[in-house]
Formats: structure tokens, sequence, C-alpha cells
């Protein structure tokens, strides 16, 4: 009963959060709007309303239907997700929407956009002075936040 109390609690204090989000237009897809948490629209929501949701993907999580989330169904549920983000990924990818990546698409995939904030005078050449900027400015941003080398935590 304390952890149903728990739950609810969690969600209640999310909903203002979720209202500011649609506000600024900064809503995930995968989250109902708040005015869909108001089931039988009368203009409020009440606990019960506001925990829906998350009953819902409780229930879908219970594979066996027994009222408790055992660590494979857990697992399993995080897994799902995993594999539709995974999918999702994929389809964005995939530009063409042929249902395979060709080598093209793999390459323009990230570096786009990071290529794009590199280039600083957009004639999408990567000058000595830009690189040297870029390099820079992630330096620094190591220096702050404490790390010192490349990816895997080796420094020099």
């Amino acid at each position: 009963m304390t952890r149903k109390y728990l739950i609810i609690s969690a969600v209640l204090a999310l909903v203002p959060l979720i209202a500011i989000a649609q506000q600024d237009g900064d809503v995930r897809p995968d989250r109902p709007a708040l005015t869909d948490l108001d089931a039988n629209q009368d203009g409020a929501i009440t606990r019960e309303e506001a925990s829906a949701p998350r009953l819902e993907r409780f229930a879908e999580m219970d594979l066996n239907g027994d009222g408790a989330l055992s660590f494979e169904e857990a697992e399993a549920a995080r897994e799902r997700r995993m594999a539709e983000r995974r999918a999702k990924r994929f389809a964005r990818m995939d530009a063409d929407g042929d249902g395979a990546v060709s080598a093209q698409e793999f390459a323009n995939r990230r570096p786009g956009r990071r290529f794009a904030r590199i280039d600083t005078d957009g004639d999408d050449i990567l000058s000595a002075e830009e690189l040297a900027a870029h390099t820079a400015r992630h330096a620094e941003r190591s220096e702050r936040s404490g790390r010192r080398g490349h990816r895997g935590g080796r420094g020099s």
C-alpha cells in the first residue's frame, strides 16, 4: 500500500513539470499530455487519473498478470523499450526509408550536426582554424568538468 502512495506522489510531483514542459513545447510523444490525464474531461485531474498511465505501464510490464513485477519482467520491459529506441534510431538513419542503411546514410547520421557545429563559417569545409577552435572548446569543457584525456579515462 505504501508503494502505491509513493508512486502516486511521484506522479503528482511531476504534473507541474509536465505542464511547464507543455507550455514550452517540450513534450515527449511517449507520455500523455496534461489534458489527456483528465479522463472524464471535467477540467480537474484526480490522483487516480494522474496515476492511470503509470498503472497502465505497470500492467504492460506485469507479463504474468500476478500484480507484481519480478526482476525478469522489469528487465524484459527495459529491453523492449531499448529495442523500440534502437528501431527509431535506425529509422532516422534510413533516410530513404528502404529498410536498409547505406554507407552514405550511416556516414551522415551524426557527423552532420557535429560537422555543422564545427564549421562555423558554413562553407562545408573544416579549416585548421575551425578545428583548432573546436579542440580548444572541447579541452576547456573537459577541464571544467574535471575530465582528462579522451574517452576511456586515460589521461596524458
